[in-house]
């Protein structure tokens, strides 16, 4: 054998046991810390869950070690500024929820990414966040997200997505059409929902009480609905104008979504008012025909119940022109303003949790989603409304800073005696104020 042929032969061997570094990326061996609020449950994820193989995989492509870190939610964002502020963040990565960025890029904790992902980045994402920027990941006209699909587990995209869920059962034997059928003809808004909600609330025994509610509704003490239903109508707790935030709560679709409730409460009677909790047991015993219902809760209630149920969009308020899905956040990953390696960290971030059509298949995305749901419903028409709530995100409206202020008026405008205009308004000042402070304004 001719010594060159075994020299380049040797350096064959070579070659093919050095692994390929991902996009030339390589960090020398040393230890990526992400860190975050769900940093234990993503090494499970990794070890024994739906990621196994993965991260071995990530650590070599990109020769490093990968650390989970796990950071408790209850102060999180202001431990992981904190950490920032003395120059040794908690992770070289960090796992927070959108609600999070004002507080921590307004403060200069957080790399901008804007000149990191670029158009091509985004136009390969799946669902709804192809809009991510827009939806939910700037900050005063700078990005600060690298792409969770809402979520590190792997189809929980839109995990606090908020549907309708009705007891189909109750329908069908009240001669009333359902709202998967007038979802299906367009018909199904504010009106035709009131209308049914009238038609199924009943004194059965005659005593007086009220022992089926045609719907539930979280008014008070925390005024989910009023929110849902301004959303639901085209309007919004925040509106943006010309560049800057302006509160939007004394507007007239968010007036008509408060005074929907209160008619539907105080005028007809027709409301089981109450917290989550309670409302989801009255349902699943039969008492409570129809309510608003986190997409992730639906498997709850199909293990619990033994009747024929639905799943449909929140109902259209007069002022929208499509439905919405509202979504109270999104979990991202963020940088820290000391990154060194923006470009490395995005990529290992993206080829470790799979988020864009890189290293996932987009084509099989909405149907991988809705498969985790199909034990859980009980027809095809749910099953579809699920699949298109993937891309009819709206993010739930976020004030820094702002405590009961809101919720309590709203409660008043509601289940008070004054006007919902004027309820409003006298909170304007209070919110607009913070609002002004941070968006800078």
């Amino acid at each position: 054998m001719r010594k060159g042929f075994v020299v380049v032969a040797v350096l064959l061997v070579v070659l093919l046991s050095v692994p390929v570094l991902a996009e030339g990326f390589d960090l020398g061996g040393r230890t990526i810390k992400i860190a975050g609020h769900s940093g234990d449950g993503m090494r499970e994820y990794f070890t024994d869950g739906e990621g196994r193989g993965r991260l071995e995989k990530v650590e070599e492509a990109f020769n490093a070690k990968i650390e989970f870190v796990q950071i408790e939610w209850d102060g999180a964002e202001n431990k992981i500024l904190t950490s920032i502020v003395a120059g040794d963040p908690l992770g070289d990565i960090i796992y927070v929820s959108n609600r999070w960025i004002p507080l921590l890029a307004g403060n200069g904790g957080l790399l901008p990414l804007d000149d990191v992902l670029g158009e091509d980045y985004y136009a390969n994402l799946p669902g709804s966040h192809k809009n991510m920027r827009e939806l939910y990941s700037s900050f005063q006209g700078k990005a600060y997200g690298i792409s969770a699909n809402g979520s590190y587990q792997r189809n929980m995209d839109i995990g606090s997505a908020q549907g309708w869920i009705y007891n189909r059962d109750m329908f069908v034997e009240a001669g009333l059409p359902t709202p998967n059928e007038l979802q299906n003809e367009g018909d199904w808004n504010w009106e035709t929902m009131k209308e049914l909600a009238i038609a199924l609330t009943q004194d059965l025994d005659g005593d007086g009480v009220i022992d089926v509610y045609g719907v539930g509704a979280r008014l008070d003490p925390w005024p989910v609905e009023q929110e849902m239903a301004t959303y639901a109508n085209g309007g919004g707790i925040i509106k943006f104008e010309d560049g800057k935030a302006r509160y939007a709560m004394g507007d007239p679709d968010a007036i008509e979504a408060i005074e929907m409730w209160k008619e539907l409460d105080q005028v007809h009677g027709a409301v089981m008012v109450g917290d989550q909790y309670d409302i989801r047991a009255e349902f699943n015993q039969g008492k409570v025909a129809m309510f608003r219902l986190d997409l992730y809760a639906l498997p709850d209630h199909a293990n619990q119940v033994d009747f024929d149920y639905g799943w449909v969009f929140f109902p259209m308020g007069p002022k929208a022109e499509d439905f919405v899905n509202p979504v109270w956040g999104f979990d991202v990953f963020v940088l820290p303003i000391t990154c060194q390696e923006p470009e490395a960290m995005a990529e290992l971030v993206d080829m470790l949790f799979e988020t864009t059509g890189k290293y996932r298949d987009l084509k099989a995305y909405e149907d991988e989603f809705v498969e985790y749901f199909l034990p859980y419903v009980r027809d095809w028409d749910s099953l579809e409304t699920i699949k298109v709530m993937l891309s009819k995100a709206r993010l739930w409206d976020n004030i820094p800073g702002l405590g009961n202020e809101l919720n309590e008026a709203l409660v008043k405008a509601t289940m008070g005696a004054g006007s919902a205009k004027s309820e409003m308004d006298a909170i304007a000042p209070i919110v607009q104020a913070l609002l002004d402070q941070a968006y800078n304004q």
